[in-house]
């Protein structure tokens, strides 16, 4: 009987079970095939999520914030912008070094250029022209063409520039303006040395002497400097400048000339004559109403107002 029983109870449990699954299919099975539409759920915007994964026996703690996202999105914008301004303005920053002038060390306002002065090669081109059509002097004629012509040009290209501190000779382009002079470099020229070699650049205060021919009609010019030669090198340029100016300045930041040099107030004819020996001989065989002609002519005529 004990035997019987507890087998019935066992089918009892089982039969039980049985109806139990039957239900839960049915259950699942209505749902399934139930027309009701689900209400779809949404989920609010989170704006932190705090998660905590055990790793290892640690923690590991990953927080996001939309306020962070925000920031560190406009951050990049702001980066990339600043990146692109930058790009565009490197060509501008750019400077090429071939064409790139070397300036002269000192201040512009220090630096004193002496225009071109084509007088002395427009008269002997003018004298050229008498010689050979007029008088039939062709020998003549083509000398003094191509010493006209060759003062010229020289006068179209070339410098003399004084700093405080130098005396310098720079060369521009032919018939080019002087502004060029103030910041072309001394080795410009090339191999074109002049007179001793070197730089075109001698230090004022090396210079021990310097004459000027002549004062009031100036024609040359010429300087002693130890820079170049410890015993002294010689230079002489013809006056290829506004002479009167290069005068005044050389008075103004040379040495002081073995011989004393007038005032560029008093120039005149007879001043010029008295600065040479030659010219002190022509003085004493002149009268006196000719030397008085000779100081009131202050200019080359027809040339000079």
């Amino acid at each position: 009987n004990g035997v019987r029983f507890r087998s019935n109870n066992s089918q009892l449990d089982s039969t039980a079970k049985m109806a139990t699954m039957s239900s839960f299919r049915a259950t699942i099975l209505a749902r399934s095939t139930s027309t009701t539409p689900l209400k779809k759920q949404t989920a609010a915007p989170v704006t932190s999520i705090s998660m905590k994964r055990s790793f290892g026996g640690r923690a590991l703690d990953l927080r996001k914030s939309k306020a962070v996202l925000r920031s560190s999105v406009v951050t990049r914008a702001e980066a990339e912008d600043k990146k692109e301004k930058m790009v565009q303005m490197e060509p501008e920053m750019a400077l090429p070094k071939e064409d790139k002038i070397e300036a002269p060390s000192q201040a512009a306002s220090d630096v004193v250029v002496m225009p071109a002065d084509y007088r002395i090669g427009g008269i002997l081109l003018t004298v050229s022209v008498l010689l050979g059509p007029g008088f039939h002097l062709w020998t003549q004629f083509f000398l003094h063409a191509f010493l006209g012509g060759f003062l010229t040009f020289q006068a179209s290209r070339v410098r003399f520039r004084f700093t405080e501190t130098d005396l310098q000779v720079v060369f521009i382009e032919p018939f080019g303006s002087d502004e060029e002079a103030m910041t072309a470099g001394v080795d410009t020229s090339g191999d074109n040395k002049l007179q001793g070699g070197g730089e075109n650049s001698w230090p004022l205060d090396s210079i021990t002497n310097w004459e000027f021919w002549w004062p009031g009609f100036p024609v040359l010019v010429y300087y002693k400097e130890t820079h170049t030669k410890a015993d002294g090198q010689p230079h002489f340029f013809p006056i290829i400048m506004d002479g009167k100016k290069l005068y005044e300045t050389m008075l103004e930041r040379m040495p002081e000339s073995q011989n004393a040099k007038v005032s560029p107030a008093d120039w005149n004819l007879q001043t010029a004559l008295e600065a040479t020996p030659i010219g002190r001989q022509i003085l004493e065989n002149l009268s006196d109403e000719q030397k008085a002609t000779a100081k009131g002519l202050t200019g080359m005529p027809f040339v000079d107002k």
